[in-house]
């Protein structure tokens, strides 16, 4: 149905004399308000293929094939498979509850027609309807008087504050409220998106900072697709397990060129930076993503960390780029050579073939470089442990405030104890002085 059918339908809706069927209360352009609840046929809507459940989906799909026009039969086979597959088995659940209740959520649209809040409980309806032979199926929604163009801020304002501030987060893939946040960028500012996101401060007030770390992370991981010629194919992303290991990067890279690390050794340039970003996303592709997976690249905690001690990076990072950037990376073919050699296929699979290839190449010698040096930084902690407890127990004892009332004459059997393990350490380290002392003669 195109747009102006859509209006006039929903205008002859909202005209019509007849009790309401219930109402709806939410805030709309800082007024909050009950507004009446309509029967719409679903024939007479169109999803809105730009929320944030589908991000991922539509733009790796606009990337390759050019824009979706919600309004045509193609395109509402395409919004409706993505939105079923975003979340599957949640779906199959909404399914038999609609099945079951009916729709019990009121969704929202606007006078033209374009679902607001509400998409996939609307897609589920159409489903059923369809495999039931059902006709006409009813959404259960709010009509706006604006229509989507003519009042685009606000109504992206009311569409996002749904979205992502008041539907469950887990119906959202994990990339979701990255993309969500670089399309709102352009017209809002970060206090307003952290408002509509429903990310807030314990004063109450909206927090900007998330949504610049949200947006920051999500500059490393379209550098991360770009670097193996992926732009713009986002669902590269969508997996559970990607998510954190682009978190720690973000704050390993932010702390390191800050120079906020306890333990580190040496003073890293740019160059060094990038190098230690190129390797993390290598191995992000290469299918280290658990939680624990790839931490000891770049952790900035004490002990914990391979490019925080300079001999242990420089042995890391020279046989990575001498096995696998050197060697593997510059002979593998690229996306277009897979392209021509597979013109019919579909790219997404082309991609998935090309990563699978590169991973059996470079899986076993990444594993074994890592785990080495696993074992030598934990020999180093080893190594290190007295003085790293001694510094904690001087630090300990160098607080201590004499002046307090408590510091009084019931303490002196632990303070001679400490005494007493000092000058055992004394003797033992003399001990091992002498030693050396006769070894070198």
């Amino acid at each position: 149905m195109d747009e102006k059918l859509r209006i006039k339908k929903l205008e002859e809706l909202r005209n019509a004399k007849h009790e309401p069927y219930a109402y709806k209360e939410f805030t709309y352009k800082n007024n909050r308000s009950k507004m009446e609840v309509f029967l719409i046929p679903v024939d007479s809507l169109i999803f809105n293929q730009y929320n944030g459940r589908i991000g991922t989906y539509v733009k790796t799909y606009e990337k390759q094939h050019g824009p979706i026009d919600a309004s045509t039969t193609e395109g509402e086979k395409l919004i409706v498979n993505f939105l079923w597959n975003s979340k599957k088995q949640r779906n199959e659940e909404t399914e038999r509850d609609i099945i079951e209740k009916g729709q019990l959520e009121y969704g929202i649209v606007t006078s033209d027609g374009i679902i607001i809040d509400g998409n996939r409980r609307c897609m589920i309806l159409k489903k059923i309807a369809l495999e039931n032979h059902k006709t006409p199926t009813y959404f259960k929604a709010v009509i706006l008087e604006d229509t989507y163009a003519n009042n685009t801020k606000e109504i992206r304002m009311l569409e996002t504050t749904y979205q992502m501030g008041v539907d469950e987060r887990v119906d959202y893939n994990a990339i979701e409220k990255y993309l969500k946040c670089k399309d709102l960028i352009t017209d809002f500012t970060l206090y307003e998106i952290a408002k509509m996101m429903g990310i807030f401060k314990r004063d109450g007030s909206p927090d900007p900072k998330p949504i610049q770390e949200y947006l920051e992370i999500l500059n490393l991981m379209e550098e991360y697709l770009k670097r193996y010629d992926y732009e713009g194919m986002y669902t590269r992303l969508n997996e559970e397990t990607v998510e954190g290991p682009f978190v720690d990067l973000k704050n390993y890279l932010s702390r390191h060129e800050r120079g906020n690390v306890q333990d580190r050794d040496w003073d890293p340039q740019p160059d060094d930076l990038d190098d230690l970003k190129q390797i993390y996303f290598d191995y992000i592709r290469a299918g280290f993503r658990s939680a624990h997976g790839i931490r000891e690249i770049g952790n900035t905690s004490k002990g914990k960390g391979i490019f925080s001690n300079k001999s242990l990076w420089e042995s890391f990072s020279n046989k990575y780029f001498d096995e696998i950037e050197e060697g593997i990376n510059r002979e593998e073919p690229s996306l277009e050579d897979y392209r021509k050699k597979n013109p019919t296929e579909d790219v997404e699979k082309l991609i998935s073939a090309r990563d699978k290839d590169w991973v059996n190449k470079v899986k076993n010698k990444m594993t074994n470089n890592l785990n080495h040096m696993r074992s030598k930084l934990d020999d180093l902690n080893q190594k290190n442990a007295p003085l790293i407890l001694l510094e904690k127990a001087l630090s300990s004892l160098q607080a201590v405030d004499t002046e307090v009332s408590t510091f009084d004459e019931s303490l002196l059997p632990i303070v001679k104890e400490i005494g007493n393990i000092s000058y055992g350490f004394q003797k033992e380290i003399k001990k091992k002085i002498k030693g050396k002392e006769k070894q070198s003669k």
